[in-house]
């Protein structure tokens, strides 16, 4: 089995990511590094809104999320961080299938920190995982805002709460947590 196969597989990635290469640096708590890649139909589209968009220019370079620790190494991805001119939005970073857009985290690793943070809090979930209490706000504001673009309001949901953050949609109605 090949190495790219096994890491891919160690970090969930779907069909639309490729791995480009790894190294493990070994410090205090090693860190696996793994530079990826999206798929070419995957590159042209708006980090924001999703449209396709054409092509701006290469961005800052290189950029990293945090991903899920595997093991006991801290797993850091790493990708060209493109940017697209969208007929909306105008010049930004291209949308990536392993992480969000505006976030230095995957969404797997955001994922499992805000279900820390529902089932206990915050802080908890900022010191098991390495982050700031701030950081682990952003997920939760992120994570809510992506759960209500998917459910239609119509049926009566008017708003979603993580731990302290309230994401509401639609006209004020008394507070009625779901």
């Amino acid at each position: 089995m090949r190495v790219s196969k096994v890491l891919k597989a160690v970090c969930g990635f779907s069909r639309e990511v490729v791995i480009v290469s790894a190294e493990l640096i070994e410090d205090d708590r090693p860190i696996l590094r793994v530079r990826v890649r999206a798929k070419q139909r995957r590159r042209g589209r708006c980090g924001r809104c999703g449209t396709l968009a054409s092509w701006f220019d290469n961005g800052d370079g290189e950029r990293s999320w945090r991903h899920i620790d595997a093991g006991h190494a801290t797993v850091e991805i790493t990708a060209t961080a493109r940017r697209v001119d969208c007929s909306q939005c105008g010049p930004t970073v291209a949308q990536v299938p392993w992480a969000r857009h505006n976030s230095a985290f995957t969404r797997s690793f955001e994922d499992l920190v805000v279900h820390d943070a529902i089932v206990g809090n915050k802080q908890a979930a900022a010191d098991r995982y390495g982050t700031s209490w701030r950081a682990v706000n952003n997920m939760c504001i992120r994570v809510a805002q992506e759960a209500l673009e998917r459910v239609d309001l119509l049926d009566g949901l008017t708003a979603i709460a993580i731990d302290e953050v309230k994401v509401q949609e639609g006209p004020q109605v008394p507070d009625r947590r779901v």
